[in-house]
């Protein structure tokens, strides 16, 4: 099994300066490294939950400070369905944050590289983003999410998140699944010119 540490080392450096970027914010929205304000906020993530049929847990693997667990719990009430947030973040920091912000739940968020953590449950539902390991490392990474982390006949929903400032589109999420074998299940897309796209596969029972 690789561990976090096969990856790049200037790859780890960004993310330990991710970090830091975002913990010298306040706003809990900067602090879950977007800029666009509340509106787009909801906009742009809330598609999330089109992959979400019914109550379950999800896990969150690059959580930061929680603020999209909670985002996704408020607006998951409104449809009528109850999430139990997991988190996991490589920041330590971060997760503190996270905890605090969900007390309930502060037992279910963990610090540790998707990359390489064992989780001792699956999970219902696991959201990754696509950028979560460096390209030439996507395929084991989707995989291995897939077999370890997400239970049988649960889900894997990707992300990619473009940037409408520096004009960057989003990833074509489903093209990306598909590339591993997965069937696409479903896809939504959030915010002008689909600046974030999502996709879903099941694994099988």
């Amino acid at each position: 099994m690789n561990h976090a540490d096969d990856l790049p080392a200037d790859y780890l450096e960004k993310l330990k300066a991710l970090e830091s970027s975002y913990l010298a914010e306040k706003d809990p929205i900067r602090q879950s490294g977007f800029g666009g304000g509340a509106v787009r906020w909801r906009r742009e993530r809330e598609p999330i939950l089109n992959a979400i049929d019914q109550s379950g847990d999800l896990l969150d693997t690059g959580c930061a400070n929680g603020y999209l667990l909670e985002c996704l719990m408020t607006w998951g009430k409104e449809r009528r369905f109850d999430i139990t947030p997991y988190g996991l973040d490589i920041g330590a920091g971060l997760i503190s944050l996270a905890r605090h912000r969900l007390t309930e739940f502060a037992g279910n968020f963990s610090v540790g590289n998707a990359w390489s953590w064992q989780s001792n449950r699956p999970f219902k539902y696991a959201y990754m983003l696509l950028d979560q390991v460096p390209h030439q490392y996507l395929t084991q990474h989707l995989l291995r999410l897939m077999d370890q982390i997400v239970a049988p006949e649960g889900r894997l929903i990707a992300g990619s998140y473009g940037s409408r400032s520096r004009d960057i589109p989003a990833a074509d999420v489903a093209e990306a699944l598909g590339a591993v074998g997965f069937t696409v299940v479903g896809t939504a897309s959030g915010g002008d010119d689909a600046v974030a796209r999502f996709a879903w596969a099941d694994r099988p029972g």
